[in-house]
């Protein structure tokens, strides 16, 4: 059995976040004009390819083990409110990272002439 968050697998998650990162260095590089970001986005779309070849786990499961996985079943009672947190710190974490981007790495400093020296 997959383990699975909103009926998508943590593949998703993993390639979703690798493109992030990658889209994040691709701003940052625009910002001090290196080449880098254009580098950063092809091993990303090389990750996302090999991920995607990779097979998947095989869903169907030995029906011995589903018999014994029955009896040993333990549930968490406080899976929702994990799931909540978690969802609550990856936005906040979302809007802190797009905040930092926009505001301090993306903020140009002008230069200011100094006319005079004063001692």
């Amino acid at each position: 059995m997959t383990n699975l968050i909103f009926g998508v697998g943590i593949g998703l998650f993993l390639i979703l976040i690798l493109w992030a990162l990658a889209l994040l260095v691709f701003i940052i590089s625009l910002k001090i004009e290196k080449k880098i970001g254009t580098l950063a986005i092809f091993i990303v779309s090389i990750c996302t390819i090999v991920l995607l070849i990779l097979p998947r786990a095989s869903e169907k499961s030995n029906t011995s083990d589903k018999k014994i996985h029955n009896l040993l079943q333990i549930y968490d009672h406080l899976y929702i409110w994990r799931i909540l947190l978690l969802i609550l710190l990856v936005i906040s974490s979302i809007i802190s990272l797009v905040g930092y981007v926009k505001f301090e790495i993306t903020k140009s400093i002008r230069p200011v002439r100094i006319t005079n020296w004063i001692f």
